[in-house]
């Protein structure tokens, strides 16, 4: 009886032994780096707005769609095979006024709105007057971008993961260390277009220098700028 006893104290003291975990130490170093490249834009967007008011909304319509349809017709004349003109907007807002507290409609507020793309931007001068010359009072923003950001941000990073591997391997050999492999990378990019927002208006300024030497000059003076790439890396090297 005593040696069954023995032995169940024996398994049960085995089973209660504590397990240590075998971790191995990794030296790891974290490097960061960015890259700001500036590239010439390839594309301008301009965005032309149409807006009239009335009682009659169905006559309000057809005025700003001859208005819209006689502009794009004429601006599609110039445009390439790569670039277009579209319809982007269209909305009816009533408008109201208020007497004793009792609400009265007053008038249809219609507005009507269309984009065109362009690819050659030595046009963008002679596209806006061709707007305006049939009867398009309110030019919105000018947008300039990067076609192919895709292809402009993967050149950023490399430059930037470059740098970071420079960097590493710096402070690696300053440390006393030297570098094993990547244990990650982590990349990221912002390519932010180049707006412009002229706001021209027929009742403002635009009206007053319609027909002067003025008018074509405040529009020549618009110029595409650069485009800001923006790339960083964050990466982990394992080091020996």
């Amino acid at each position: 009886m005593k040696k069954i006893v023995l032995l169940s104290l024996s398994l049960f003291s085995l089973a209660i032994l504590p397990v240590f975990a075998i971790e191995t130490m990794e030296s790891t170093m974290n490097v960061e780096a960015s890259k700001v490249k500036e590239v010439s834009p390839d594309t301008a967007t301009i965005r032309f707005y149409v807006e009239n008011s009335g009682i009659n909304l169905n006559d309000i319509k057809e005025k700003n769609d001859k208005i819209v349809n006689a502009a794009i017709s004429a601006i599609k004349q110039k445009l390439n095979q790569n670039e277009s003109a579209k319809t982007i907007a269209f909305s009816v807002n009533n408008v109201y006024s208020y007497k004793d507290k009792v609400r009265i409609f007053q008038k249809y507020e219609v507005r009507n709105g269309f984009e065109v793309k362009l690819k050659d931007l030595s046009k963008i001068s002679e596209i806006i007057k061709i707007a305006m010359d049939n009867g398009i009072k309110n030019i919105g923003e000018l947008n300039f971008s990067v076609a192919d950001g895709e292809e402009a941000c993967n050149l950023a990073m490399s430059d930037a993961i470059k740098i970071a591997q420079k960097r590493a391997s710096y402070l690696a050999q300053a440390s006393g260390n030297q570098i094993l492999k990547v244990k990650s990378i982590n990349p990221y990019c912002s390519l932010n277009s180049n707006i412009i927002a002229p706001r021209f208006y027929a009742n403002s300024m635009t009206s007053k220098m319609a027909d002067s030497a003025e008018a074509s000059t405040v529009i020549d003076s618009i110029e595409p700028g650069v485009i800001n790439i923006r790339a960083g890396v964050n990466m982990t090297y394992y080091l020996k």
